[in-house]
């Protein structure tokens, strides 16, 4: 079960439903994200497989994490290297994503913080 973020008025919300949420991301996004962190480095062919989807189906999430700076990925070096693209393996680098969550949560609460003195000193 997933951790939950409890308000201040009581409700709570799943961590995954918050991250989400702050990185724009799908409920495919949030799956991947998670088996990566859980499961540790893989490679496409690995993921496809645990998650019974074709590995087409997969590089839109991975593009988008990539992107984001959520997911780590190295090209892996295959005995035969001049036939087919190339293998890569992809991970989560629980320090940096923790410093990356660390880092925006701050930005999030001094921009939420300035908002509200804003709007508070106008409607006085």
């Amino acid at each position: 079960m997933a951790e939950k973020i409890k308000f201040p008025d009581g409700r709570e919300v799943d961590i995954h439903e918050f991250i989400a949420f702050m990185y724009g991301l799908s409920k495919s996004d949030v799956e991947l994200l998670h088996m990566l962190m859980t499961e540790g480095k893989m490679t496409t062919d690995d993921i496809a497989s645990k998650l019974n989807v074709t590995k087409a189906s997969i590089s839109k999430s991975l593009n988008s994490l990539i992107d984001k700076g959520l997911v780590e990925r190295e090209k892996v070096q295959s005995e035969d290297k001049r036939k087919g693209r190339p293998n890569f393996m992809y991970w989560v680098d629980r320090e940096k994503l923790y410093s990356r969550l660390d880092t925006d949560l701050e930005k999030l609460l001094t921009t939420l913080k300035g908002s509200i003195q804003k709007t508070m000193t106008v409607a006085i």
